[in-house]
Formats: structure tokens, C-alpha cells, sequence
């Protein structure tokens, strides 16, 4: 895997109450993302929220560059992940 993420998500009358967020392959071993978390608590998982949650899971990143892509490009990755993976896990909470 170049990259990867998982979110749990917990949503009490539209607004973020719990998150685990956690990054693989783009560390050494993988790694739960507090200050992602902390970035979508309290709030309705809007845009700026989400991005900040990407934000904090490339700066909590410590990949490796090789064949399959540079540590750059890993970093990258694993912010848009963390974007898709809460818009994901958001879409089934509301049933849609």
C-alpha cells in the first residue's frame, strides 16, 4: 500500500462527539492521528474541518520514498485519504 486511513466516527444531533482517525503505511508502524480527531470534534464535518483532519494526518506522516511513490507523494496521499475516508464514513451516518 502506498497509503491508508481509517475513521470512526461518532455524530450526536449533527455534530461530530467522537473520532479515532488512524494513518498505515506512510510510518513504521501505523499510527492513530489525535490532532486529526481533535480537528472534526465539536463540529458538522464542514469543509474546513475536514481539511484540517488531512492536514494533521500529513504532518503526522513519516514515510519512506520507494518504488511505489516518494515520500512527498505519500504525504500527499494521505490527506486527500483522510478527506475521502470522513466524507465516506459522514455520508453512511446519514444514511445516504
Amino acid at each position: 500500500a502506498v497509503a491508508g486511513v481509517g475513521v470512526s466516527l461518532t455524530v450526536t444531533d449533527g455534530l461530530c462527539t467522537d473520532a479515532r482517525i488512524a494513518i498505515g503505511a506512510v510510518a513504521p508502524t501505523a499510527k492513530l492521528v489525535s490532532a486529526a480527531a481533535e480537528a472534526i470534534l465539536g463540529t458538522d464535518l464542514n469543509e474546513a474541518a475536514v481539511h484540517a483532519a488531512g492536514e494533521a494526518c500529513k504532518a503526522a506522516a513519516s514515510p519512506i520514498s520507494d518504488k511505489r511513490g516518494t515520500a512527498e507523494y505519500r504525504r500527499k496521499v494521505v490527506a486527500v485519504l483522510c478527506r475521502r475516508a470522513i466524507g465516506v464514513a459522514k455520508q453512511r451516518i446519514q444514511g445516504s
